[in-house]
């Protein structure tokens, strides 16, 4: 009977260890990812559309 207790102990300490290790890592990968500042943020005066009435030659 205390073997087998032994092995519960030792089988809720591997999950237990398991899910802390998982927990931790998301939170290390979710922090580095808010603390990173946006790559560019969209100019939207920047945006035209492009005109196509326009003629193939270009201008000098």
């Amino acid at each position: 009977m205390e073997s087998r207790d032994d092995k519960l102990i030792a089988l809720i300490g591997l999950l237990s260890a398991c899910l802390i290790s998982v927990v931790f890592l998301f939170t290390m990968t979710w922090l580095s990812d808010v603390r990173r500042p946006p790559e560019t943020s969209l100019d939207v005066q920047s945006c035209y559309t492009q005109n196509t009435n326009q003629s193939s030659t270009p201008r000098p």
